[in-house]
C-alpha cells in the first residue's frame, strides 16, 4: 500500500471518529424551561433541534398548563418553529407574557399558539417583516406562499388574519415594532384586556 493511500485512509478514519464523537455529544439548547408548579418559564430561541425538545417537555411535564414566555428573541428555523407551535396548541397550553417579559419575531407564534393568551402591563411583544432565504423581501412568489400559510395559521388560532399584513408593514426585517396593548386587542392577540390604561 502506498504512503498516500495510508494517509488518506488514516485521515478518513480520524474524520469518522470525530464525526461520531460530535454526534454523541449532548446538544446544548439555547431554549430552556424552568418548571414552577403548573407553569414553566421559557427563555431562548428555537432552532432545528427544538421539535423533539418540545415533544419531550410536554410528555414529561403533564402538570404544566401555562408557558410563561420570559425572554425569547425569535427563531433560527422557521419550519421547525411552525411544527413546535402546532404541538403547543395540540397540548392545550396557555401562554402568558409577564410585565418584564420580552418576546419577538418567531417567538410571537409561540404566544399565539396558547389558549388562552394573556399579558401583564409592561409586557413587550415585537413583530417585523422578514426577507426570503435569498434576502429578497420583494420576492412575490415567496411572499404569497408565506401569506397563505400565515393567514391560515392565524385564523386557526382565533387571531385576525390581517395581523400578518400588519407585521409586514410595521417594521422591516432588521427593525422591530413593539405592539401596543390596543394593537394586541385589535388583532385578538390577547384573549383578555389587561386594563393597562391610567
Amino acid at each position: 500500500m502506498k504512503l498516500t493511500q495510508i494517509i488518506v485512509i488514516a485521515a478518513m478514519l480520524i474524520m469518522g471518529v470525530l464525526t461520531f464523537w460530535d454526534m454523541t455529544e449532548p446538544y446544548e439548547h439555547s431554549l430552556t424551561f424552568e418548571v414552577q408548579g403548573n407553569h414553566a418559564i421559557v427563555r431562548g430561541t428555537t432552532d432545528s433541534h427544538s421539535h423533539n425538545l418540545i415533544k419531550d417537555f410536554v410528555r414529561e411535564n403533564p402538570g404544566v398548563k401555562t408557558l410563561i414566555l420570559q425572554a425569547m428573541p425569535g427563531t433560527q428555523d422557521m419550519d421547525t418553529n411552525r411544527r413546535v407551535v402546532l404541538d403547543l396548541r395540540a397540548a392545550g397550553l396557555a401562554t402568558h407574557v409577564p410585565a418584564d417579559g420580552r418576546i419577538a419575531s418567531g417567538a410571537v407564534d409561540w404566544f399565539i399558539a396558547g389558549s388562552p393568551r394573556t399579558i401583564e402591563c409592561g409586557a413587550m411583544i415585537g413583530v417585523h417583516s422578514w426577507a426570503s432565504k435569498t434576502g429578497d423581501r420583494a420576492d412575490k412568489t415567496f411572499y404569497d406562499g408565506q401569506r397563505t400559510t400565515q393567514r391560515y395559521f392565524l385564523s386557526k388560532m382565533s387571531v385576525d388574519p390581517d395581523f400578518y399584513e400588519f407585521t409586514r408593514s410595521a417594521a422591516g426585517p432588521d427593525d422591530i415594532h413593539w405592539l401596543s396593548v390596543e394593537e394586541m386587542l385589535r388583532f385578538r392577540l390577547i384573549t383578555k384586556d389587561p386594563n393597562c390604561a391610567g
